[in-house]
């Protein structure tokens, strides 16, 4: 009866975009988080 309740498809497809934006965002971070820390540990060996 009230349609402020009924949620739009519209709302839902931008959300998911945004997941996939921030859940890659996050990946590449992590890698080059992940590199660093590798180059950082090879250059205390030598």
């Amino acid at each position: 009866m009230i349609p402020d309740f009924i949620p739009s498809p519209e709302p839902v497809g931008h959300i998911g975009v945004w997941k996939t934006i921030i859940g890659l965002f996050i990946v590449l971070f992590a890698t080059f988080v992940g590199v660093e820390i590798r180059l950082g540990n090879d250059d205390d060996e030598t």
